[in-house]
């Protein structure tokens, strides 16, 4: 039987999405926070926790945004932020039978007006993958303009962020969640690997470190012998078993360093924001056309739940690997008809 509730289906729609690699933590952090402030809203004036996709109107959803704009005092970006989660879920019920609304029409007839994203579309586009979701990653020339100026730089906020950068790069795509809770239990500098328990997944995974990696880990190791954070992202007596205030601990951390890695994404020219799961994407793609990795191995270097996952998120990017492998190593030209 299909869920009628709006914010079931919502919050159950954002965490598939999430789990499904195709859209990053703070993303997913974000849309949770947007989704839960419409339905407070809709609890407070509706009397009703539940809201079912009927009852769901432009009226209703214009309430809403006079409501943040002129009682809760947010300007038009932040409202055009809260909103987005809700015209997406929409389009999404719309396309799956559970709501009949015109999407389209009904996020324009809510929104005055349209604050336009300050990075070009096209750019957005030739970095969809299949699923239409934006996979942007650093070209060879992009990472060495950017290890230019990460070395231009003096210590300090900006250079530890591009540290935590090039170490996700570095160490097999490892996620913004899992660097801000690495401790210095789980990497093993004379084996050159860590291991832990991924804070997504919830899975252990080793990951081998190449020596870009561990030359990262040294030079920290060297500013921090005694702590039990390795990039000291939080306090030494942090509680990792609080869920709550750990994703509000990595989402802060996460939005202080996106802001670095934007600015400094900008300094470089980059076509779009820098962030943190760039990182992840130029590792995987990398890995991918440049060593040609086996998409099985990426994988579970990615700690991907199943190659499906990775395969759907780098599907445009599999193809000139393929083609290479092919060239290569599928000659049989000793059945040239040749």
């Amino acid at each position: 039987m299909k869920n009628n509730d709006f914010f079931s289906y919502a919050f159950a729609l954002y965490r598939r999405r999430y789990e499904a690699e195709e859209i990053a933590y703070h993303t997913w952090y974000n849309a949770n926070r947007a989704l839960s402030a419409f339905k407070a809203y809709c609890k407070l004036f509706l009397s009703s926790k539940d809201l079912a996709f009927e009852k769901i109107d432009v009226q209703l959803v214009q309430r809403y945004r006079q409501h943040c704009l002129y009682v809760k005092g947010n300007s038009q970006v932040t409202v055009s932020r809260k909103l987005t989660p809700v015209f997406f879920v929409l389009k999404s019920a719309n396309m799956e039978g559970l709501a009949n609304l015109p999407s389209s029409q009904f996020q324009q007839s809510v929104l005055c007006q349209v604050t336009p994203h300050r990075y070009g579309s096209e750019a957005d586009r030739l970095q969809r993958n299949e699923g239409g979701e934006i996979i942007r990653h650093l070209d060879d020339k992009q990472m060495k303009s950017l290890l230019l100026y990460y070395r231009s730089l003096p210590e300090g906020p900006m250079r530890d962020s591009l540290d935590y950068f090039f170490f996700s790069f570095h160490a097999c795509g490892l996620r913004v969640s899992d660097i801000v809770t690495l401790e210095w239990r789980q990497v093993n500098l004379a084996a050159a690997r860590l291991q832990k328990v991924m804070v997504k997944s919830k899975s252990c995974l080793t990951i081998p470190l190449s020596e870009a990696a561990l030359q990262i880990l040294r030079r920290w190791k060297l500013r921090r012998p005694k702590g039990r954070f390795v990039f000291g992202l939080l306090s030494d007596n942090f509680n990792l078993e609080a869920d709550a205030n750990l994703s509000r601990a990595i989402d802060n951390c996460n939005r202080s360093i996106g802001r670095r890695l934007k600015t400094a994404g900008e300094q470089i020219g980059l076509p779009f924001p820098l962030g943190m799961h760039v990182a992840r994407h130029s590792f995987a793609v990398k890995a991918l056309n440049s060593a040609r990795l086996n998409v099985h191995i990426i994988s579970h270097l990615l700690g991907h739940s199943s190659v499906v996952v990775t395969e759907k998120v780098y599907a445009r990017f599999l193809m000139p690997t393929l083609s290479k492998e092919v060239e290569e190593k599928l000659t049989f030209w000793e059945y040239s008809t040749e």
